[in-house]
């Protein structure tokens, strides 16, 4: 078996043992296995190929570790801004509320008062959720 068979080979396998984990750095490997691959196709000699696979994977583990994380935003919560219909209040900032078809507890947004007709929720902490009165 040719040295570009088995590179390309072993590409495969990391790339489809990455379907699995989702981590990225199988792809990286395999990604510089195909850089090797490329390499002993063109009849290049074992090192050049094994100091292209490095390379490939060291910039990539590199770029993978310094990548900026993923932001999260208000949109990532569905239940942001839906409106939530009030059972009873408990007291002046606490509350049973039905949303979903459940009830659930709901804490009023800070220095906001209970006395709106609609509320939705501004966000959720845990099983809570923080109302705000809906602006009409």
């Amino acid at each position: 078996m040719t040295p570009t068979a088995i590179w390309f080979i072993a590409a495969c396998i990391l790339i489809i043992f990455e379907l699995f984990t989702g981590t990225f750095y199988l792809l990286v490997f395999g990604i510089a296995a195909l850089g090797a691959a490329g390499i002993a196709y063109l009849g290049l000699p074992p090192i050049p190929q094994l100091i292209t696979a490095a390379i490939i994977a060291t910039a990539g583990v590199i770029w993978l570790r310094n990548r900026p994380a993923p932001s999260h935003t208000d949109t990532d919560n569905l239940d942001n801004n839906q409106a939530v219909e009030i059972i009873h209040w408990r007291n002046d900032t606490s509350a049973r509320v039905r949303y979903r078809g459940t009830e659930w507890d709901a804490q009023l947004l800070a220095h906001t008062s209970n006395t709106a007709a609609h509320y939705l929720i501004h966000e959720t902490h845990a099983n809570t959720l923080i109302i705000k009165p809906a602006t009409e």
